[in-house]
């Protein structure tokens, strides 16, 4: 088995699955016990400053900048936070990294400093994850629901989520018709 992550996912037009369909996944981890990994360009959940008060930090809203978007269809009441390298909170446990130069977290006491005033201007809070089983990812990879691909941090951080599908398959030179094994006109 080849290893896929950390890496991209970029989804095939069209999916058939509502959850994945024009998503790109960034993909944390891949072994023989399956494939874990979020949706990058998700629909907005809330604001950051709407999740301090609904994790219990902050009785009130405060400016924080990002937004907390679908990770996924798993567990989606809890929430990972995605960050460059640059802006690691140091002393704060649970932080890891995902591939070089983008690192991840669930830490609580991530989100209080958050909520304190830490610095993490690129902040993405993601909700829920994708998960897949032994050899799940790979059989839908054969099936051409996904094209692989390296992380790019400008795809993650810079790319607004509206345009990271295209963006994604741009970067690779290609457009999404040109990954679809079908034929206009053809059954």
């Amino acid at each position: 088995m080849s290893k896929l992550a950390p890496g991209l996912l970029i989804a095939a037009p069209p999916l058939g699955d509502p959850n994945f369909e024009r998503s790109v996944v960034l993909l944390a981890s891949h072994d023989e016990d399956g494939a874990f990994g979020w949706i990058l360009n998700g629909a907005r959940v809330m604001r950051m400053s709407e999740l301090f008060v609904r994790a219990g930090i902050s009785e009130t809203e405060r400016p924080c900048p990002g937004e907390v978007r679908r990770g996924g269809p798993v567990l989606e009441g809890q929430v990972w936070l995605i960050y460059p390298e640059s802006e690691r909170l140091p002393g704060v446990d649970g932080q890891f990294q995902v591939s070089p130069g983008i690192y991840a977290t669930a830490s609580k006491d991530f989100l209080e400093a958050l909520a304190r005033g830490a610095e993490v201007p690129q902040v993405i809070g993601l909700a829920g994850y994708a998960g897949w089983g032994p050899d799940q990812l790979e059989g839908e990879i054969r099936e051409g629901a996904w094209l692989p691909s390296s992380v790019d941090p400008e795809v993650v951080f810079q790319t607004n989520p509206r345009d990271a599908w295209q963006k994604a398959y741009e970067r690779l030179g290609l457009t999404p018709m040109s990954f679809t094994a079908r034929t206009v006109g053809s059954a």
